[in-house]
């Protein structure tokens, strides 16, 4: 495996800065918000949810659409642009006058999120750091793993002191002042290396790992995608109910201190992924991803038998989710090269948005009419779904490589 591109840093701090505004911003404050606005509008937390939920789903529309403008523009430019549009909503949200157009902008930042959050990200890891892209990915996950730690105690001490509407005010401010110009300075570093670089430098550097032979790609995308929507659904649908379904199994109030270690895991597994496991496959990491998730539903269907069982599915859960948010740029960088990882990333992103959207809306149905033991039991299995198509897909390629 080779090296590091030089000048690697600045990509990932930038980045790293622009996605935990991203992920904070846009996701891990609307559950501290949505009580508040919900109160003024005067109207159920659970319909803005849904709104959230349809806004997912409209993203993987966007995703799919926007993904060949991250080849054809630069993804750098790409995200500019989205950070541009975000502080726009921003703005608007803290001036909404009433539910519906809250409930418009609402999706309307959601279906805009493809453009400034990881796929996107990646794939201008992939134009800024041609070598060991790999490598920087994991490196910017693990900056983009503190978004909740930050952002958190942010929104929460900002709402007590100039509300929801001033919050979301401060947020359109962070995405124009610190985004919008990280962004434009990417794209400008970018533009600026490939007109520096003499010809015979401008060949793409030799991959990390040999794609995959062209008469498998189709094959191997679709088995990729596939076992990344089915992962998928259950990473979005626990990671809603995390501490609910704990509730449910009657852990009282350490449901709350067992679901905090969720984070710490997702950090750990990454430093690992980061060191130990730096020389490995992204496609081996991702069958390690796919089971961690299929082990931590099995100790939640037992966790009402022991703490034991619930600490250990708050761990597993927690870094087979920090995994998933490397293996989604990793393997298809991997397994298909550099060139068109725009497109297939948006493509990948469509599948993940489009099957995981009502995951959480799901989940919550299937507890109630079905119970929580047998709506574990089909997270279970659409879990183990998702394992099986990966290691499909790692079988097909290894048979590919080795005929």
């Amino acid at each position: 495996m080779s090296g590091i591109s030089q000048g690697w840093g600045r990509y990932v701090a930038a980045l790293g800065v622009t996605q935990i505004l991203g992920y904070g911003a846009i996701f891990y404050a609307f559950p501290l918000l949505v009580g508040p606005a919900a109160q003024e509008f005067a109207v159920s937390e659970t319909r803005l949810y849904g709104v959230f939920a349809l806004g997912l789903f409209l993203g993987g529309i966007v995703a799919s659409v926007a993904g060949p403008w991250l080849d054809r523009f630069g993804a750098p430019r790409v995200m500019a642009l989205g950070s541009a549009c975000t502080a726009l909503v921003f703005a608007a949200l803290s001036v909404a006058p009433n539910v519906h157009v809250f409930s418009l902008l609402v999706i309307a930042l959601e279906a805009l999120s493809f453009l400034v959050l990881y796929d996107a990200a990646f794939a201008a890891l992939a134009l800024g750091v041609p070598q060991g892209t790999r490598k920087a990915i994991t490196r910017l996950t693990l900056i983009a793993g503190f978004a909740s730690t930050l952002f958190w105690p942010l929104t929460g001490f900002l709402t007590e002191v100039i509300g929801w509407r001033g919050t979301y005010l401060v947020f359109a401010g962070l995405h124009l002042a610190l985004a919008l110009p990280l962004h434009l300075w990417l794209a400008r570093l970018s533009r600026r290396a490939a007109a520096m670089a003499p010809p015979e430098a401008r060949a793409a550097p030799p991959p990390d790992w040999p794609p995959v032979p062209p008469r498998i790609t189709r094959r191997a995308f679709w088995l990729l995608g596939a076992s990344f929507a089915l992962s998928g659904i259950v990473i979005a649908a626990l990671g809603v109910h995390l501490v609910p379904s704990l509730l449910a199994l009657g852990l009282g109030q350490q449901a709350y201190l067992i679901g905090m270690l969720m984070g710490p895991a997702q950090v750990l597994v990454r430093i690992l992924d980061a060191t130990l496991w730096r020389n490995y496959h992204p496609l081996s990491v991702a069958l390690i991803s796919a089971m961690a998730i299929v082990l931590a539903v099995a100790a939640l269907q037992l966790a009402g038998s022991g703490l034991a069982y619930a600490v250990g599915f708050a761990v597993i859960f927690g870094a087979g989710q920090g995994l998933a948010s490397i293996v989604r740029g990793a393997v298809p960088l991997a397994l298909f090269g550099a060139a068109g990882i725009g497109r297939r990333l948006g493509y990948l992103a469509a599948l993940r948005n489009l099957t995981g959207a009502a995951a959480p809306f799901a989940f919550a149905f299937g507890s109630q009419a079905l119970g929580l033991p047998v709506t574990l039991a089909l997270s279970l299995g659409i879990a183990l779904g998702g394992f099986a198509l990966i290691f499909a897909l790692h079988l097909l390629v290894r048979r590919a490589q080795a005929g």
